[in-house]
């Protein structure tokens, strides 16, 4: 199993609200309020499902909507 196979089945902890996406094909960030999963599998066939290349992008889960700009 790859590195990324191995961390794509991590389970992620409880509380976890947001997803930020930096999206590079379109050059935006963007930030969704987090279905209810707790695998990065899942979220990553939610991400593709609303038409992100995850190829193009990286994506973390968090528990917080704050964006800080400094």
């Amino acid at each position: 199993m790859s590195r990324k196979n191995e961390e794509a089945r991590m389970i992620l902890p409880k509380g976890m609200k947001y997803i930020t996406v930096l999206d590079f094909e379109v050059g935006k960030v963007f930030q969704y309020e987090a279905p209810e999963y707790n695998q990065c599998e899942d979220f990553e066939g939610y991400l593709s499902g609303i038409g992100h290349n995850l190829t193009n992008c990286e994506w973390m889960v968090h528990d917080s909507n704050e964006i800080i700009t400094n």
